[in-house]
């Protein structure tokens, strides 16, 4: 029988009497009776059916009262139906027994990836990834600022890579975040500014342009990536929800990530030598939760076959400007000392999808 909402409160009350206000610090549910759902994970609009079961087995899933102790205590239907992503926290009522709480991840509706119109092609434009290690407090920093701006407005350079900026000089940097410091500490930034190129190379404090593009050319491959990359990308409440497929054009063991960037972070640059050297963008905000910084392993992919997984970005707190995130997705390869070279970069903007790159 469907309670009605004031007497399911009444009976929580009841059963606070004896069992103390799940809400209020120190308390502890009765380990009486105990409050499943049929999935610990689950995308938006999907039913999550809740079962409540006795310490001796009885099923007492009828009279139970489902509460969402993650929005205010209300009380929510059995099945109920999210329509908001997040970590949802619930428990149960069942006359004077008050269930332990459980949680439920609700997670974005994973986006379609975009058709690929070339399914035989396997010619791919080849992108490195360049990392800027660097700090709005940064006396030296504006150097390699001015370096990188004279690189990717010569010649076709800024076709060849992608850049990210790490922000870990200083903690009170408004563009600084814990996924930064993540990337600048896997190569071990101990100076700055420093520039690193894919996952294993660095330049320490180099602000000649002209040593910045020999090492792009020493790196990047005219011929073509050895893999590709479609994505698609979807912002939540909570959370970047990003599809990824990577198609090898070189037999390999793969693996990818994802770093969430955001663009037009205004912060003053000490040393600034221009106003543009005021705004920051590439900011790394978050990364794809993951022991090496090379994410998520794909396995053996054979050349023309294909590897998709879904990848989330969480969002931490309301001060990242949403409207200015973008995705960066980063594909690696198993290099000829065993370690995970990035093979190629793209960029997906948010709520939109990025096609695979052909020549």
């Amino acid at each position: 029988m469907k309670l009605t909402k004031f007497f399911a409160l009444a009976l929580a009350a009841l059963a606070f009497v004896g069992c103390g206000d799940p809400s209020e610090p120190g308390v502890k549910p009765s380990g009486d009776a105990v409050l499943a759902a049929n999935n610990n994970s689950v995308e938006v609009n999907t039913p999550i059916e809740f079962t409540v079961t006795a310490a001796d087995g009885t099923d007492l899933t009828a009279d139970a009262v489902i509460f969402d102790k993650s929005h205010d205590y209300v009380e929510v239907s059995n099945p109920y139906t999210p329509t908001m992503d997040g970590e949802y926290e619930f428990y149960a009522v069942i006359g004077n027994i008050i269930t332990p709480s459980i949680k439920v991840d609700v997670v974005p509706t994973v986006p379609a990836l975009p058709e690929d119109a070339q399914p035989e092609n396997l010619a791919f434009n080849h992108r490195i990834l360049l990392v800027d290690h660097t700090g709005n407090t940064c006396g030296y920093c504006p150097k390699m600022m001015e370096a990188l701006k004279t690189v990717s407005e010569t010649g076709d350079y800024h076709s060849k890579y992608y850049e990210a900026m790490a922000h870990t000089y200083s903690s009170g940097d408004p563009a600084y975040s814990g996924a930064a410091n993540v990337v600048s500490g896997h190569h071990g930034v101990n100076a700055y500014p420093t520039l690193t190129y894919n996952f294993y190379h660095s330049t320490t404090s180099s602000y000649n342009d002209a040593h910045i593009m020999g090492q792009i050319d020493a790196l990047w491959k005219a011929e073509g990536a050895d893999a590709g990359i479609a994505a698609a990308a979807t912002l939540a409440s909570t959370s970047v929800i990003v599809n990824t497929e990577v198609k090898a054009a070189v037999a390999n063991d793969y693996r990818i990530t994802a770093w969430l960037l955001e663009d037009g972070i205004y912060a003053k640059q000490t040393n600034a030598t221009a106003e543009w050297m005021n705004t920051h963008d590439n900011a790394i905000r978050q990364r794809v939760t993951s022991d090496d910084i090379t994410g998520v392993d794909l396995g053996t992919i054979a050349a023309g076959e294909t590897a998709s997984t879904a990848l989330t970005l969480k969002i931490i707190g309301n001060k990242w400007v949403r409207e200015n995130l973008k995705v960066m997705v980063i594909v690696s390869a198993k290099n000829e000392k065993g370690k995970f070279e990035v093979a190629n970069v793209a960029i997906c903007p948010m709520n939109d999808v990025v096609t695979y790159d052909y020549k």
